[in-house]
């Protein structure tokens, strides 16, 4: 059905999309580091397994997040913004900071009602 559609475009294009809000928004990476701080504080005595998956969801962040500091040196500031890996790594660590600031947000609400 949808055989003129290559998918490496349309992973590209959802990729870049998904990525989108995090460049309008300064400083997300310290805003992810913050919800880190923040879920982890209101989990300690609530939710011990949700509190693993936060502390594992921020070790991978920062892991993947380093990995993509080492690829946009490698690549250049240029040649990452039209680069695949480069835009694919760079979702991968944006869809973990959106994880980190949800659960903080939502652990925020379930404090205020």
């Amino acid at each position: 059905m949808l055989s003129w559609l290559n998918l490496s475009k349309v992973t590209y294009i959802l990729s870049n999309l998904l990525v989108l809000p995090a460049i309008f928004i300064p400083y997300i990476d310290f805003l992810a580091n913050l919800s880190f701080v923040i879920s982890t504080f209101l989990l300690i005595n609530k939710n011990l397994l949700l509190l693993f998956g936060v502390c594992i969801l921020f070790i991978i962040k920062n892991n993947w997040n380093y990995r993509f500091n080492l690829l946009l040196k490698i690549k250049g500031e240029e040649v990452s913004k039209s680069d695949n890996e480069c835009v694919y790594l760079y979702a991968w660590c944006t869809l973990l900071r959106y994880l980190l600031i949800g659960i903080a947000f939502n652990q925020v609400l379930i404090l205020l009602k």
